[in-house]
């Protein structure tokens, strides 16, 4: 495989920025029915719910108190729209990358991207129905949106990082560039690009993938790191099958 000198697989990149403005449009929604609602609100209203979702903490009626999640949300969107662009200078490409290695390195970069964007839209979508369930029923606020908020992120950049490493495969194979043997079988040993399952290395932790950043991953190859994975996920999805069955209970 040559070195790259005329690919350019970041053609296209901006649709998978088109999260965020999705994410402050859905945010623009409920600060519109919020206006609409605001005359006929307390003069006193909740700010703060306990686990029970019951308020305990009040705060006079202002733009600030009745809007100031949606206002979070916001910005919210807008850092992580800034942390979006610097991604690419986060995944620094090598020096001398093959023709494989610069779609392999953009999908990083649009996993990534798509994940942050997602994470917005999900955040645009947990603070408007929060304030909003607070607007129309101040005396109680539901947890559960919160839980499903969770997994609604953890299935997104997964999602993201699988779409993303798909369509490093399909592009360059339609742009006619191949993996070299050492590239396609290393690429055969990450699941959606990122998470690593290789029977053969009895390692349980192992460096992340070059490219999508420092640190440590796990090796889904092994007992112990499967292991690991489901603790992981009964630690998040044990909390939330509370959130959103203790309230039917009690």
């Amino acid at each position: 495989m040559g070195i790259a000198t005329q690919s350019r697989p970041e053609r296209g990149r901006y649709k998978v920025w088109l999260t965020f403005p999705v994410a402050l449009l859905i945010l623009a929604g409920f600060f519109w029915y919020g206006a609409s609602l605001y005359d006929s609100l307390p003069e006193r209203i909740p700010t703060h719910w306990g686990p029970s979702g019951q308020p305990d903490a009040w705060a006079e009626k202002s733009f600030g108190s009745v809007f100031s999640s949606v206002i979070v949300g916001a910005g919210v969107t807008i850092l992580m729209a800034f942390i979006s662009a610097l991604v690419s200078r986060m995944v620094p490409p090598r020096e001398q990358p093959t023709l494989w290695e610069q779609y392999r390195r953009e999908s990083m970069i649009r996993g990534t991207v798509a994940g942050l964007g997602l994470t917005s839209v999900g955040i645009a979508l947990l603070t408007g129905a929060l304030s909003a369930s607070g607007w129309n029923d101040p005396e109680y606020l539901a947890a559960w949106p919160a839980g499903l908020f969770v997994m609604f992120v953890l299935v997104a950049i997964f999602a993201s990082y699988a779409v993303a490493a798909r369509w490093a495969r399909t592009t360059a194979a339609r742009d006619g560039v191949e993996p070299t043997e050492e590239e396609a079988a290393e690429d055969k040993l990450w699941i959606a690009g990122v998470l690593y399952n290789n029977v053969d290395d009895p390692h349980v932790w192992v460096p992340k993938r070059e490219g999508t950043g420092y640190g440590l991953t796990v090796n889904v190859g092994t007992r112990k790191g499967r292991a690991a994975v489901v603790v992981f996920l009964a630690l998040v999805s044990v909390p939330l099958l509370l959130i959103a069955v203790l309230p039917l209970v009690m």
